[in-house]
């Protein structure tokens, strides 16, 4: 079967290896889910077996003409539309003017011609209403695959023509089995189950972020040793901090995690004391002096001004004054505790 040496997700799974096995594939799929969960990894594999030319049941054969150049990255009866390079949104000239001559025209060396729309959710309502009149009358060959973070930002006459393809958050289990292939892969790794599935939360591609990748962890060591200057007031520190917070960048969220993770565990082990279980259990000393030099007060008032940061960040706040806001608060030496 396919997706064999995918983790989880075993309802899409299922969902997709039957409409391969019968051959009743769609014309139109959303492939649905938080960023990072397998979204593009599942669709890939999906579209992939769809085009082969002699599948197996629900398995690419890996051999056929369609299979191999696929692999190449140059199978031209795929074409994978994104938005341009600094635009925010995917225009509607490209849905209606590229769509509509990729699939006027037969495959090539495939069972089916696929278009691909990643970050469909950048797609206006022009663009989703250009989208629609293809969906209406598609050819037979023809396979329409989105993928986007919510549902919410999809048309109902466009969800109501597609099939939906939701992905989970996966278990803790799944995350560790992913875990050991990636440190395989890596060659071991330093960072303790505790940190990563806190971090990952369910979503695979965060495992990512933080295995072997030396930067990711450079910082969370350099911001375990500014937090305590942050907490006196120390200009200096305060402006590595904000260096560091980058809303466009990968690590913008481990940044904010590290930062929320090693407030909680200090104020956790100010209150109930140094052997009290900790996701950064590796930082142990140095976030027990914290919370002991800071107070519990501080510290739970800290944790509130930094998820007010992120929050706003995410709604496109000006960065350097949401930024200033935070590190200003959290230097407040004024308990507001009982």
């Amino acid at each position: 079967m396919a997706f064999e040496q995918l983790i989880g997700q075993k309802d899409v799974k299922d969902k997709l290896n039957r409409a391969l096995e019968t051959g009743r594939l769609g014309h139109a799929y959303i492939f649905t889910g938080e960023r990072g969960i397998g979204k593009k990894t599942f669709a890939k594999e999906f579209l992939s077996a769809a085009m082969c030319t002699n599948r197996t049941g629900s398995c690419r054969c890996g051999k056929c003409r369609s299979c191999t150049i696929l692999e190449e990255g140059n199978n031209p009866d795929l074409l994978t539309i994104t938005a341009a390079d600094g635009k925010s949104f995917i225009s509607v000239d490209r849905i209606r003017d590229d769509i509509r001559e990729t699939i006027s025209k037969a495959p090539n060396f495939s069972a089916k011609r696929v278009v691909l729309i990643e970050e469909a959710e950048k797609m206006n309502e022009a663009a989703q209403n250009a989208l629609l009149k293809t969906f209406e009358e598609p050819p037979e060959y023809a396979m329409i695959i989105l993928l986007c973070d919510s549902l919410l930002t999809m048309l109902e006459t466009i969800k109501s023509r597609a099939v939906v393809v939701d992905l989970k958050r996966n278990t803790d289990a799944e995350i560790l089995e992913r875990l050991g292939k990636t440190e395989n892969a890596n060659g071991g790794g330093s960072v303790s189950n505790e940190l990563v599935l806190a971090y990952a939360d369910g979503i695979m591609g965060r495992i990512d972020d933080i295995i072997g990748n030396g930067e990711a962890m450079e910082k969370r060591r350099e911001l375990s040793k500014l937090l305590p200057g942050v907490f006196d007031g120390d200009i200096e520190a305060k402006n590595k901090v904000k260096d560091m917070i980058d809303a466009k960048s990968r690590q913008f969220d481990f940044i904010f995690f590290s930062m929320t993770s090693f407030v909680r565990d200090a104020m956790v082990l100010a209150r109930f004391g140094r052997r009290t279980k900790i996701i950064n259990a590796d930082f142990r000393d140095e976030l027990f002096a914290l919370g002991g030099s800071v107070g519990y007060y501080r510290l739970r008032d800290a944790l509130e001004s930094i998820d007010t940061c992120y929050k706003n960040l995410g709604r496109n706040a000006v960065p350097d004054l949401t930024v200033d806001n935070m590190l200003i608060r959290m230097g407040m030496r004024e308990e507001t505790g009982y």
